[in-house]
Formats: structure tokens, C-alpha cells, sequence
């Protein structure tokens, strides 16, 4: 199951006909309407070359690649996580050779997002590895800024696959993948133990249907649209500046350096875009850290609904917490379970089950009505922030935490404090009266 199947299905869509430059234009494009996903049937100067964006721009696409309810995404990858299913599906790859040692820029889409710092970026690319000692593969996002000809530089984070790269001599030997179906993506961007394999996660989400096939000793899903054979280097460049998931300029860095060795895609390939900080960015960051805070905070407060790392915080620096709130102390100490869940966590607010907590209008409403800040805010001064929030202090590396306690008083009446509705209203279909 691939990506050209989850489009077939999804049915909403925006196509676009008239070519798109890659400078500035297809990513200006993409974000005028971040609800359906975008595919850009003509890319200037790749007249082989289409490109598609927002797959997993929103948590209704999120749930319809995973076959659940927005409301069910957190238990979908939770019992995924829980219970990975083995690889059985193997397919002959329906990509195929384009070139070795190619000039990437060439023949892949490559797009500048923003002005000031104009750098090329891949912001969609999954590195496929596998562990020397256990065998088992990984699956992870990293972006890479286009260098010149076949050489790239990826932001390595300090995480399995890093690990992996440390333990080798000489160069590690990776595929680059591009345009997979949205639950390998959800799958990718997940925090796993490393003695899991993602690719087993994603065919738990798609029901036993990922098919794969092997690529130079790695294990990558068959129906790809672009695969790259790589290496990366012990050399290292200066990778940056990158806009990241607070829409603003990270730092340069020095990176390690990698060789694109061999291109291969899909005839007519989808070249798959994610504009950095924009909804698919923070989704991927986000919605893949819910399950884990949603696991710590039920060790705390075991009538915990649902955990959602908000859009408008990034994705990252502010989240809602859900509880079927029983005592008064619930949801401080869900506040304080979720903070210590996510280090990254800045702002915590926790509301009752009747409040939607991806609805930020829900949640101001809640916040407006159900609260008062000096009685349900609390603050944790000098504690350390995400490198992302670009508010904290410089030196440090501090910031001020806070929890919001947005859930009814325990002193008065529920019935005070119900949202009144209109009768009717979720039932009637105004298409029936035109």
C-alpha cells in the first residue's frame, strides 16, 4: 500500500495543472490550503516530475490514513506500538533505475522555501538502515540540504540512527526514501525502542498491508516513488540555517556529508513535499510524541481521555490534556506528568471531557469560562526548554513552564458551566433544505 493508493482513497483533493517553480512557488502554493492534500501535476524544469503535498496536514487526513477517528489516532499508534507486525508482503520494487552518482538537483525537485537564507532542503526524506548488531532496521526523518551534484548534508540528531553512524567505520550505507504512504511517515517520525523496527510498526498500522522489497541489503516499501542509494560520510559541512517547527531560523551546524550513489523512481514519481514549520512539519514532530505523554500521564491520572501537542504551539512547546477530572489535585498533577513526559513541553493546559482538546476554539473556551489565573496557574521557574523556543534564556537554556487547570471548579455545579446548543444542530443536513 502506497502513496498513490492513500490519494485515490483520501478523494478530496486539489490538483494543480499549470507548472510551479521550486523557488518560493510550490511551497507558496502548498500552504494556501493546508486542509486537502496538493498534488502539482507539472513542476517547472522536471517535466517527468510531479509533486505532492499535505498528506498529514490535518488530524482528519491523519485519521484516514490510519482507517481510524481523529479522536482514535493516540490507541491506533499506541496499540501499534505495542504489538508491530511482521513483514510478509514482499513486491518487486515499482521503482527503477534512473541514474548513479547523479546530480540530485537534476532530476528531484529540490525546493527553496524562504527567502534571506536561500538554501535547497529536502524536508520529506526517510533514511532506511539497519542496526549492524541486532539487524533490526530504522526508519527516520532528516532533513538534507542540497550541496551540489550527488552530495547532501543531514541533520543528524543524536538519536538511533546517530547511534547507528557512530558505530560504524568508513561511511554507513543508507537509503534515502521519498513518497510513501502517510502511516510509514507516522511510523517513521515515531519515538521507538531501537529494538523495533518502524517498518513493523507501519504494516501494523496499515493493517498487514505494507508491501516491501529489498534494496542493497536494506528493506525499503516496495511502492516508493524515489529511493536513493547513499552513504554517509565522515566528512563533514555547514548545514543551515533551517526554518523549524517554531517558524523561526535555526543555527548552522556542522553535519555529515552524504553521497548519493545511486537514483531510482517510480515512472511519472511524486516527489513528496513538506514545507518546514507548517502544519505536516508539526504534525510529524507532534502527533508521534502524544502516545508516550498519554502512557505517563495515565500512571498519574488514570481517567486521562486524550493528549494533543497543539499547532498553534508548535506542535512541540504547547499541549491539551484530556482527564475525566474526579478530584481536585487531577489536573495539576496531569499538568505535571505531561511536562516531565516531554521535557519540551512549555505550556500545559488540562480540560474536562466534554472539551475537544484539538479544538483550540474549544480549549479558549474553556480557558475563558472554566478558569481563574490565580487560583488554576502554576508555574515552574529556571526549568530547561526546548532549543526551538527562541524566548528562553540564551545563556541558560531556562525557561517558566506553566499549567493551566481549565477544568470545572470542584465546588460548583457542572450544569453552570455547560455549553448550551442549539436542538438540532448536529443532527439536520442543510444540503436536505436546498
Amino acid at each position: 500500500m502506497g502513496l498513490r493508493r492513500f490519494l485515490d482513497d483520501v478523494g478530496d483533493r486539489v490538483t494543480l495543472t499549470e507548472p510551479a517553480e521550486t523557488r518560493f512557488e510550490l511551497p507558496a502554493l502548498a500552504v494556501q490550503d493546508e486542509r486537502r492534500p496538493i498534488v502539482f501535476e507539472s513542476v517547472a524544469d522536471y517535466p517527468d516530475v510531479r509533486a505532492v503535498s499535505n498528506l498529514i496536514s490535518s488530524r482528519a487526513l491523519i485519521g484516514e490514513a490510519l482507517g481510524v477517528k481523529p479522536a482514535e489516532i493516540i490507541d491506533a499508534v499506541s496499540t501499534a506500538m505495542d504489538d508491530p507486525l511482521s513483514l510478509e508482503r514482499t513486491e518487486p520494487a515499482a521503482f527503477e533505475h534512473v541514474a548513479d552518482d547523479p546530480d540530485v538537483a537534476e532530476h528531484v525537485p529540490i525546493p527553496i522555501y524562504y527567502d534571506e537564507h536561500e538554501r535547497q532542503y529536502f524536508a520529506s526524506t526517510i533514511v532506511v538502515t539497519k542496526d549492524p548488531e541486532t539487524g533490526v532496521h530504522n526508519l527516520s526523518f532528516h532533513r538534507m540540504m542540497y550541496d551540489s551534484g550527488n552530495r547532501l548534508v543531514m541533520r543528524l540528531v543524536e538519536r538511533h540512527l546517530h547511534d547507528i553512524y557512530t558505530r560504524t567505520d568508513g561511511g554507513l550505507d543508507v537509503a534515502i526514501v521519498m513518497g510513501v504512504h502517510p502511516a510509514v511517515e507516522i511510523a517513521a517520525a515515531t519515538s521507538f525502542s531501537p529494538d523495533m523496527s518502524e517498518l513493523e510498526l507501519a504494516n501494523r498500522l496499515l493493517g498487514g498491508e505494507l508491501a516491501t522489497t529489498e534494496f542493497h541489503g536494506l528493506t525499503v516499501p516496495s511502492e516508493a516513488e524515489l529511493v536513493m542509494g547513499a552513504t554517509i560520510t565522515d566528512e563533514r559541512a555547514e548545514e543551515g540555517p533551517f526554518v523549524d517547527l517554531s517558524r523561526t531560523w535555526d543555527r548552522t551546524r556542522q553535519q555529515p556529508v552524504v553521497e548519493v550513489n545511486e537514483l531510482h523512481a517510480r515512472p511519472d514519481p511524486l516527489a513528496r513535499m513538506i514545507v518546514p514549520g507548517r502544519k505536516e512539519h508539526a504534525h510529524l514532530m507532534g502527533i508521534p510524541q502524544e502516545p508516550r505523554i498519554y502512557r505517563i500521564v495515565e500512571n498519574t491520572v488514570p481517567t486521562v481521555e486524550n493528549v494533543v501537542l497543539t499547532p498553534g504551539g508548535c506542535s512541540w512547546l504547547h499541549g491539551v490534556v484530556q482527564i475525566d477530572k474526579r478530584t481536585e489535585g487531577d489536573p495539576k498533577n496531569a499538568g505535571m506528568a505531561a511536562l516531565a513526559a516531554h521535557p519540551s513541553m512549555k505550556k500545559v493546559t488540562v480540560v474536562d471531557r466534554d472539551i475537544d482538546p484539538a479544538d483550540p476554539d474549544a480549549v479558549e473556551w474553556a480557558t475563558a469560562t472554566r478558569m481563574q489565573p490565580d487560583r488554576d496557574v502554576e508555574t515552574i521557574e529556571n526549568a530547561k526548554g526546548s532549543s526551538l523556543d527562541p524566548s528562553q534564556d540564551y545563556e541558560t537554556g531556562t525557561l517558566t513552564k506553566w499549567i493551566v487547570d481549565a477544568t470545572i471548579p470542584g465546588d460548583r455545579e457542572r450544569s453552570e458551566f455547560a455549553e448550551v446548543t442549539v436542538p438540532g444542530a448536529d443532527e439536520l443536513d442543510l444540503s436536505e433544505y436546498q
